[in-house]
């Protein structure tokens, strides 16, 4: 069995080497491990779901220019959040939690995995994504720490989990009331269908916006419009 202290995880420069590396990068990356996924009864379904959220992460990594003053140029981008607890239920599926896994991953974050009961298979899942290069210190599999405690990680940003509508009520309940940064909770409560896994939304939910202000003057700025500024009428 693989088991790591979720606290070996934490946004430092591993996570933040990840998280620079970009989308098209990371997906390349995790899709060359989809061929070396752990046996279970929907392998082929866990594939087919993962290639496409590989396919459609990879397509976050475009800058979108924002209208500015002049002088001034201004790019929102996604980026990951930070570290992320993937949490499975007995309601959970193999295919649910190393899709959710992945997309985490892919977004680049880092994560600690929890599923009581399947800790091997956990375990050979994290064992697949090292060998395709994804850092160790960047998965953890904790099986001994009490879910109450987990979500206190001080480096905790995303709990992405598959439960009942009453699981999910109750843990949105519990990351409520927690001290400091607002915890994004991702679930998905209709285990059969999995809606909220295939939804065009779902990778936006493990990524935040930035903005990124270069002052274009600065670095030489836009020669015409400072030539135009200089003459007299």
């Amino acid at each position: 069995m693989h088991h790591s202290d979720s606290h070996d995880i934490r946004a430092t420069t591993v996570w933040e080497a990840w998280n620079r590396r970009g989308f098209a990068d990371r997906c390349r990356l995790l899709a060359e491990a989809l061929e070396h996924l752990p046996a279970h009864a929907e392998a082929a379904l866990t594939e087919r779901l993962a290639r496409q959220l590989l396919n459609d992460a990879e397509g976050l990594g475009a800058t979108l220019e924002m209208p500015g003053p002049t002088g001034e140029s201004n790019e929102l981008y996604l980026t990951g959040r930070g570290v992320a607890l993937v949490l499975g239920n007995p309601e959970s599926s193999e295919t649910l939690v190393a899709c959710q896994l992945l997309a985490t991953l892919a977004c680049g974050n880092a994560a600690v995995l929890r599923w009581p009961g399947q800790e091997r298979w956990l375990g050979q899942l994290v064992e697949a994504l090292q060998q395709a290069g994804v850092p160790r210190a960047l998965l953890a599999v904790d099986s001994d720490t009490p879910e109450p405690e987990l979500i206190k990680h001080p480096d905790l940003r995303l709990v992405v989990t598959s439960c009942t509508p009453e699981q999910e009520i109750s843990l949105n309940r519990a990351l409520a009331m927690q001290e400091g940064v607002l915890l994004q909770l991702v679930a998905e409560t209709d285990l059969q269908h999995c809606p909220l896994l295939t939804s065009p939304d779902f990778l936006l939910r493990l990524v935040t916006e930035k903005t990124r202000t270069i002052n274009t003057t600065a670095v030489g700025g836009n020669a015409t419009l400072l030539e135009l500024g200089s003459r007299t009428v």
